[in-house]
């Protein structure tokens, strides 16, 4: 068994692949955090965003291209502005790594900020296998939802 600091770390890098500190994810950020799926251990990924969304927001037996679709359809970097902040400690238990995390994007002069707690398993070499968003969509979704429209009456103006 890996200790819990190496644990710990492997799971900040896998975060941190797909959300470098100080600056908005990209699409090549994503492609490194999808470079960096189990496949050793393929048949246990999962991923969920949010976790209990249903349909669209849970994949399973996935490979990096599959996530790389998910991630380019439902957050695509190069439409919108965000990124992710882990913003408490990170508690370690076997493989499993649990933190408070806040979502912050930038929709014109808008900004949302989501906070929720994530849950990051990784394998013996430090690749993702499991990736468990506990967010709120309907709150988010009303945030999104009052940045655009902002953005609607400054585009009238």
């Amino acid at each position: 068994a890996m200790g819990a600091e190496i644990i710990r770390a492997h799971c900040i890098n896998a975060f941190e692949l797909a959300f470098p500190r100080q600056q908005w994810t990209s699409e090549n950020d994503l492609r490194a955090f999808v470079d960096n799926v189990s496949t050793e251990r393929k048949a246990d990924t999962y991923f969920a965003c949010p976790l209990g969304g249903g349909v669209g927001s849970e994949l399973s037996n996935f490979d990096s291209g599959d996530l790389l679709d998910w991630f380019l359809t439902a957050f695509n970097p190069n439409a919108l502005r965000y990124t992710e902040i882990i913003m408490s400690e990170v508690s370690v238990v076997n493989n499993v790594c649990s933190m408070d995390k806040l979502f912050f994007a930038s929709i014109g002069n808008c900004h949302v900020h989501a906070m929720s707690r994530l849950m990051i398993e990784v394998d013996e070499d430090g690749k993702l296998v499991r990736w468990l968003d506990h967010f709120d969509q309907e709150d988010l979704n009303q945030k999104m939802g009052v940045c655009n429209l902002q953005l609607d009456v400054t585009d009238e103006l």
